[in-house]
């Protein structure tokens, strides 16, 4: 028999991870990466849905200005962009917080869809129909309507 001074030191060379140590290790590493990999994928969605905000004022100010004034007051759009426009033609101003009146998106928001132009009258209308537009990042659309008559922009 060997005694327990003996039997310490054999325990002492044995530096090796159980098999549930190495499990808890590996589930853990798991849930981080899973945790990260959905954080990196939703940054997308955080530029669309920052894009649409902005988007949103753009058109409440150039319906505000068309109500202020004689002349129609609107935006018309590319994939990539949209400019502020007064009476069809470029405005003179800016966009709110922008240093011209063109606004261009974010690195991979785009118009997939809608009006080419949004054109409001004195009343703040945007005429006899509803108006839409769909901004795209990646997987995610969202979709940006204009009432009829009323131009509610919800």
């Amino acid at each position: 028999m060997h005694s327990l001074q003996e039997m310490r030191i054999g325990f002492k060379k044995n530096h090796g991870f159980t098999m549930i140590e190495v499990i808890a290790v590996l589930v853990i590493i798991g849930v981080i990466s899973a945790f990260l990999l959905f954080r990196a994928s939703s940054t997308e969605s955080y530029r669309l849905i920052s894009e649409v905000g902005t988007l949103k004022g753009h058109l409440r100010y150039a319906q505000l200005r068309a109500m202020s004034d004689t002349v129609s007051w609107g935006t018309a759009y590319t994939s990539s962009s949209y400019t502020l426009q007064k009476n069809g033609a470029m405005a003179p101003s800016n966009l709110p917080n922008e240093d011209s009146a063109t606004h261009a998106f974010q690195s991979g928001v785009s118009i997939t869809s809608g009006a080419s132009m949004v054109s409001f009258d004195e009343w703040g209308s945007p005429g006899g129909s509803d108006i839409s537009i769909t901004l795209s990042a990646g997987t995610d659309s969202r979709t940006i309507t204009v009432t009829k008559n009323t131009g509610f922009i919800p």
